[in-house]
C-alpha cells in the first residue's frame, strides 16, 4: 500500500507569502506609481521608512496625474498643495503632467519654474489660469511636445505665443464649448496655422473657424497625421475641402462625428439637439445665456500658496 505523506498548510502559505519590504526597489517603484500621486502623498509613504523612501525617488515622479477622482479630496487648496508636493518630489525631472478645475497661475507659474524638461502639460476646466498667465508659463517650455486644453479659455494670442515657444510642439487640443453655432472666427485656425507647423495631432473639438481656417491649418501643419474636427459646424466639407482632408490626413474625424472616443467628457447641453437647430434654421441668438456670456468674456484668477505647515517634504531634504 503506498505510503500519504502530510504537508503541513500553515507552512505551505508561509513559504508563498511575499515579503513586501525585501521586495527590489524597481518593483515595488512600479507597484507604487500604479496608486497615482494623491494616494502615494496621502496613505503609501506613510506606511514604512523603506516605502517614504521609495517615495521619494525622482524617477517616482517624472508623471503626474492630478485627475484622479478622490471623494475625500476636500478644498482645492489641498489639492493645490499636494500637486506641489508632487512636483517639488520630482526635482526638475517631471516630464508629464495632467491638471483638472484646481490650477491657478500660481501653481502653474510653480510647476514651469520648476520644471524644464516638460513635455507634456494637460489642463482640463482651468478656469484659473489666465491669458498671461499661460503665456508666460510656455515661455519656459521650450521642449514641450503635447499641450492639450478642455474647457479652459485662451485668446490668439495666447496660441501665438505657444507656437513661437514651443518649437517642438507636435500635438496640440483646444476643446471648446460650441455654443454659438451662427458665429463665424478663424483666428484660432490662423494662429495655429502660422505659428505650429510642426504639428502632427491636432483636436479643435467645438471650433468656430470656417473652410478658410482649415484650408490654412492644412497648408500651415504639412506633417499633419491626425486631424479632429468634431463639432465645428460652421465647416462645409461637401466639395474639394473634405476629400482633401481625407487623403491628406491618415486619421480625420469630421464635424459630424461620433464623440464617444474624443478623450474627454463633452458637456451635452451645448450639443442638444444642434443638428435640428442647422436643419430647422434656429439661431440661438435670442437664447444667448448668461452662463454663454459669462464662459465667452470673463477671465478668472486667484491662487493660493502652500504653507510650512501643510507640506513638510519642502523642508525634509
Amino acid at each position: 500500500m503506498a505510503s500519504t505523506s502530510t504537508i503541513d498548510p500553515s507552512s505551505s502559505a508561509t513559504d508563498e507569502t511575499p515579503n513586501w519590504l525585501e521586495m527590489p526597489h524597481e518593483l515595488m517603484s512600479t507597484i507604487l506609481q500604479s496608486l497615482g500621486a494623491v494616494e502615494i502623498l496621502n496613505h503609501a509613504q506613510l506606511v514604512c521608512t523603506n516605502w517614504r523612501r521609495i517615495c521619494k525617488d525622482p524617477s517616482m515622479w517624472k508623471v503626474i496625474n492630478m485627475n484622479e477622482i478622490v471623494d475625500d479630496w476636500g478644498m482645492d487648496e489641498e489639492r493645490l498643495n499636494l500637486t506641489k508636493q508632487a512636483v517639488y518630489r520630482s526635482s526638475g525631472e517631471l516630464i508629464d503632467i495632467n491638471l483638472e478645475f484646481f490650477c491657478t497661475d500660481e501653481l502653474l507659474d510653480f510647476i514651469t519654474q520648476s520644471s524644464s524638461k516638460l513635455k507634456c502639460l494637460c489642463l482640463s476646466n482651468c478656469y484659473n489660469i489666465t491669458s498671461s498667465g499661460l503665456s508666460n508659463a510656455v515661455k519656459r517650455l521650450p521642449q514641450l511636445e503635447k499641450l492639450h486644453l478642455y474647457y479652459t479659455y485662451i485668446y490668439v494670442e495666447d496660441i501665438e505665443v505657444i507656437g513661437q515657444n514651443c518649437p517642438q510642439l507636435k500635438s496640440f487640443k483646444l476643446n471648446k464649448e460650441f455654443s454659438r453655432p451662427h458665429i463665424e472666427c478663424d483666428g484660432d485656425a490662423f494662429a495655429i496655422a502660422n505659428s505650429m507647423p510642426e504639428l502632427r495631432h491636432l483636436q479643435l473639438f467645438g471650433n468656430k473657424m470656417t473652410n478658410e481656417g482649415l484650408q490654412a491649418i492644412l497648408h500651415g501643419c504639412p506633417h499633419l497625421e491626425s486631424l479632429d474636427i468634431r463639432r465645428c459646424f460652421n465647416l462645409n466639407l461637401a466639395g474639394d475641402l473634405g476629400k482633401l482632408c481625407v487623403e491628406r490626413v491618415k486619421d480625420f474625424k469630421h464635424p459630424n462625428e461620433s464623440t464617444k472616443d474624443c478623450g474627454f467628457n463633452i458637456r451635452d447641453r451645448a450639443y442638444d439637439d444642434i443638428d435640428d437647430m442647422y436643419s430647422s434654421g434656429y439661431s440661438d441668438i435670442d437664447d444667448f445665456s448668461e452662463e454663454d456670456f459669462f464662459y465667452e468674456n470673463y477671465e478668472f484668477s486667484g491662487g493660493s500658496d502652500i504653507s510650512e505647515e501643510d507640506d513638510y517634504d519642502y523642508y525634509d531634504l
